[in-house]
C-alpha cells in the first residue's frame, strides 16, 4: 500500500486525465424523432434516433445555467423559492464544475489539510450526484454513454484512494 501514498501525485494526475476524458464523452442523448424505416446511426427507443451530447457541452451549460440563476436572484427576476427549489441540481452542478478544480489544485498546491478536505468534500457531493442521478435514470445505454459511466466509475474509485491517502503511514521496524 506504500506504493499507493508514495505515487500519490502520479494517481492524481491519472485521475485529472480520466476526468477530462470523461468529460469529452457522450453523457445524453438529444432525442430525434425518426420513423422506425429510416435508419440512424444510434437507435433510442421507438422512433427515436439519439444525437450525442458530450459532458463538456454539459459542463459549459451547467455554468450557465448557474450564472443566469444568480443573475435573476441578483435582478429579482428569480426568487429565493425559485433557487430553493433548484437546490438539488444546483449542487450537483457545483459538484460536477468543482471536480477538475479539487484535483488540479491538489496536484499543484499539494496534500494541504484545507485542500484535502475540500477534495473530500467536493468528490463526496459528486458521489452523492452520481448515484441520485443513476436512480433516477430508468433505461441508459452503457456501451454509448461511456463518457457518464466513466465519470460515475472515477468518484467511488477517488474517494476509496483519498481515503487509502489518508491512512497514516506506520514507520517501519528495522530488524536488530
Amino acid at each position: 500500500m506504500s506504493w499507493i501514498s508514495e505515487y500519490h501525485r502520479v494517481w492524481r494526475v491519472a485521475i485529472l486525465v480520466l476526468l477530462l476524458l470523461a468529460f469529452q464523452g457522450p453523457w445524453f442523448f438529444d432525442q430525434i424523432h425518426v420513423p422506425s424505416e429510416y435508419p440512424c446511426a444510434i437507435r433510442l427507443k421507438g422512433d427515436f434516433c439519439g444525437s450525442p451530447i458530450d459532458g463538456m457541452y454539459v459542463l459549459w451549460a451547467v455554468a450557465g445555467e448557474l450564472i443566469g440563476r444568480g443573475v435573476g436572484l441578483v435582478t429579482g427576476a428569480k426568487t429565493p423559492t425559485d433557487a430553493g427549489s433548484a437546490f438539488p441540481f444546483i449542487l450537483g452542478a457545483i459538484a460536477l464544475l468543482l471536480t477538475p478544480v479539487s484535483t488540479g489544485l491538489l496536484i499543484w498546491r499539494g496534500d494541504g489539510q484545507r485542500q484535502l478536505i475540500f477534495h473530500v468534500a467536493v468528490w463526496g457531493l459528486a458521489a452523492v450526484w452520481s448515484w441520485a442521478f443513476l436512480m433516477s435514470m430508468s433505461e441508459l445505454p452503457p456501451s454509448q454513454l461511456w463518457g457518464l459511466w466513466l465519470y460515475v466509475a472515477l468518484v467511488p474509485s477517488v474517494l476509496i484512494l483519498e481515503g487509502v491517502l489518508a491512512i497514516p503511514k506506520k514507520p517501519h521496524q528495522t530488524d536488530r
